[in-house]
């Protein structure tokens, strides 16, 4: 953004808030039901561990219909559909009476609701702009999640066609510096985060969210710890806000975190793979959209830098990356991708050779560690044969493939009974594979800028990520997506589970 964009934002005026309601006759007895639901569960199951996966299954119905554009009928899948119904089935069989008391108006109402063809808060969105719209008007619109091309383009055909409409996610509204005559949120100030309670980037807001929650804003004081004398705060400075709006529902249930759903996916991980040596050292990177992936801690991460007019793509450590950096991935497992383009364009007719003798050590060692445990290893290691680098950790990511040439290597061989000769032949291999991945990384990075250009951060700035299928690397799909969160905290992960996008819907 230019200079001017940056002056704007201080010089926009006056701001004024308001909150809107859109009715919903039909969402409120499911909204109601739900909330009846929660509080027998509470009350008179004792928080029933089976029940509080119903409940969690029925939060997601709920968010999904009412942060929707599309006609209600469309929003609910197929395949999700039927798992909440076998859910109702099950409580009727499991809880009788739960069923006939709560259980079975929450299904008379999904069921009336996911056949309707309409969807009041699309209604009142195209609405609410078309009032609005004279020639020149700059229009944003927010949403938490992006915008499907389908809700874009219902909206697109029902809006005037001289409006100049900008589409945002939170976060990209969150980093642009761009000013609007009208802001528009489809969601209540507290579905988004604090961002929007104090950074006004138009001379309207406007928060439109069902009348099945409350709509407001309280201004609070950012420096309220602080001694008052001398203090003067500007932030709510020429802002004036709406009659916030009470709910007309008795729900009280709020979108369960994405840091929730990855913490109860982090425990099913470790039921599955227990302390498995082959599992990976990683950190959970928080992506758009309610989604996340593990990136190994020790790895390269290749970023898309978009306004860089050359060398857009580059190859950096996983410590150098940053909250708010675009990643490129391939969608199949992106790590396998620099081995393959090694082995192919650097390796070649070597690659075959130098890849047996890479397995055949990494499994004397696997073997070893299967045998004795990991805390054995690490110690026999150290004590006996002087690594000073074999912590239980170490160990564990030299079983991986992706551990090529580990510093100590020589010692380590010797230690698996390898003769000095044998020991030099793998050293040198190992050696070779490694500079052979570091090239693989510049060729993917390559041949990547030949396909992208920096047209695409339209998409980005909407939807947070952007697909593509590569002509250079046989129609395989890559992702850009941007980060929004990095977590450093330490999870052993399987190999097959990192650097893959992942989603709690």
């Amino acid at each position: 953004m230019s200079f001017n964009n940056l002056l704007d934002l201080y010089n926009i005026g006056g701001s004024v808030v308001l909150f809107k309601h859109v009715k919903s006759r039909e969402l409120i007895p499911l909204a109601d039901n739900i909330e009846k639901f929660r509080l027998e569960t509470q009350n008179r199951y004792d928080n029933d561990e089976h029940l509080l996966e119903v409940l969690g299954l029925l939060r997601r119905v709920l968010f999904k219909l009412t942060s929707s554009l599309l006609p209600y009928n469309k929003v609910i899948k197929k395949d999700f559909e039927e798992e909440v119904l076998a859910k109702f089935f099950q409580i009727k069989n499991a809880y009788p009476e739960l069923f006939k008391n709560v259980v079975i108006r929450i299904a008379k109402a999904f069921k009336q609701v996911i056949e309707g063809t309409n969807n009041h808060l699309y209604d009142y969105l195209c609405d609410h702009v078309n009032s609005k719209a004279v020639p020149g008007l700059k229009i944003a619109i927010v949403t938490k999640r992006s915008i499907s091309i389908e809700e874009k383009l219902i909206i697109s055909n029902e809006l005037k066609s001289f409006l100049r409409i900008s589409y945002y996610t939170e976060n990209s509204f969150r980093k642009d510096i761009e000013t609007f005559d009208e802001v528009i949120y489809v969601g209540n100030a507290q579905y988004f985060g604090e961002y929007v309670k104090n950074t006004f980037k138009g001379k309207t807001i406007t928060f439109i969210s069902y009348d099945i929650f409350t709509n407001f804003i309280v201004p609070k004081g950012v420096f309220e710890d602080i001694d008052k004398n001398g203090l003067y705060n500007t932030i709510f400075e020429k802002i004036t806000f709406g009659k916030p709006i009470e709910k007309k529902s008795k729900i009280n249930i709020e979108e369960e975190s994405l840091t929730l759903a990855v913490n109860k996916l982090l425990e099913e991980h470790k039921k599955v793979q227990g302390n498995s040596q082959v599992a990976i050292e990683a950190c959970i990177v928080y992506l758009e959209n309610n989604r996340f992936l593990f990136a190994p801690r020790d790895s390269r991460i290749r970023v898309f830098i978009p306004h860089e007019k050359s060398n857009f793509v580059k190859q950096i450590n996983f410590k150098e990356v940053e909250e708010d950096d675009y990643i490129v991935i391939r969608n199949d497992r992106d790590i396998k991708l620099i081995a393959e383009v090694a082995d192919q364009d650097v390796l070649k007719t070597n690659a075959k050779k130098y890849r047996t003798l890479q397995n055949e050590w990494k499994d004397k060692l696997r073997f070893n560690v299967q045998k004795k445990g990991l805390q054995r290893v690490s110690r026999i290691l150290m004590n006996k044969y002087h690594l000073k680098t074999a912590s239980i950790v170490s160990v564990r990511s030299w079983c991986n493939e992706e551990s090529i040439c580990p510093t100590e290597l020589p010692k380590l061989l010797k230690a698996l009974k390898y003769d000095e000769d044998q020991i030099q032949e793998i050293f040198n291999t190992m050696k070779e594979i490694q500079h052979a991945h570091r090239k693989a990384g510049r060729i993917i990075s390559e041949k990547l800028m030949s396909e992208l250009s920096n047209n695409i951060f339209k998409e980005l700035q909407e939807k947070g990520f952007y697909t593509f299928e590569s002509k250079e690397f046989n129609g395989a799909s890559f992702n850009i997506e941007r980060i929004v969160l990095i977590n450093q905290s330490r999870h052993l992960i399987a190999p097959y589970n990192l650097m893959k996008p992942m989603s709690i819907d």
